[in-house]
């Protein structure tokens, strides 16, 4: 017998919104995020080299420019893909643990999406929000006597220090009218893609768990 049957004996579970497409999506898109971030680190690499340099010719600083946007574009577009998709799977995931039958939870399906862009809250209600649904899924009958998991914390810490390193994501416009300052500028950038690396690697292994864990809730009854 399995550690779910042993917990739920006969309960049957039904998901709200069945999240197998949209969970194959959302990974799909963090992978090609993965792969963004590692081409973006080559460019920003290279154009951290050319920098050091202090030598480079009027073309030469063109063809980095050119290439810096092109990146640039690519690492956008699939950032508010992702994002999206990342958002719409945290809200079924969260309406699929309302779904079957957990009482008490502290967060609506909504709530769980809307902190992540509320200034303070956003600091730690969506890993709050996360961790219920984690527990949830594990145990939606006793879920709160289910603990977490190290994921959580490694993922929310990525996630959180992800945005400081970032100037793609500084609200304010970012000035580089130095060699040196445009230095430090690229130098924070390719830590920034390193951050990014890890990020999509934990959170695809988030949302796995999670995915499975409710999968597998759905498939006793089947």
């Amino acid at each position: 017998m399995s550690d779910i049957e042993k917990n739920l004996g006969r309960q049957e579970f039904r998901y709200s919104k069945d999240p197998t497409s949209l969970t194959k999506f959302l990974k799909t898109m963090l992978w090609i995020s993965w792969g963004v971030s590692f081409i973006s680190l080559l460019s920003d690499s290279a154009q951290w080299i050319l920098l050091r340099s202090g030598t480079f010719s009027q073309a030469e600083a063109e063809a980095n420019d050119t290439r810096q946007l092109i990146v640039g574009v690519l690492y956008f577009v699939t950032f508010v893909v992702t994002t999206i998709a990342f958002m719409i799977w945290v809200y079924r995931a969260n309406l699929n643990c309302h779904g079957f039958g957990a009482q008490g939870m502290r967060f609506t399906p909504g709530w769980s999406i809307a902190y992540y862009f509320i200034p303070i809250f956003c600091l730690y209600k969506p890993y709050q929000a996360m961790k219920e649904i984690w527990k949830v899924s594990t145990n939606p009958s006793n879920w709160q006597n289910e603990k977490g998991s190290p994921l959580l914390g490694w993922w929310w810490a990525l996630w959180l220090i992800s945005g400081p390193f970032n100037p793609r994501h500084w609200l304010l416009p970012v000035e580089a009218d130095t060699i040196n300052s445009l230095r430090l500028l690229t130098s924070l950038l390719i830590i920034s893609d390193g951050i990014n690396m890890l990020l999509y690697i934990f959170t695809i292994s988030l949302i796995s768990e999670i995915s499975t864990k409710q999968e597998a809730l759905v498939r006793e009854n089947a």
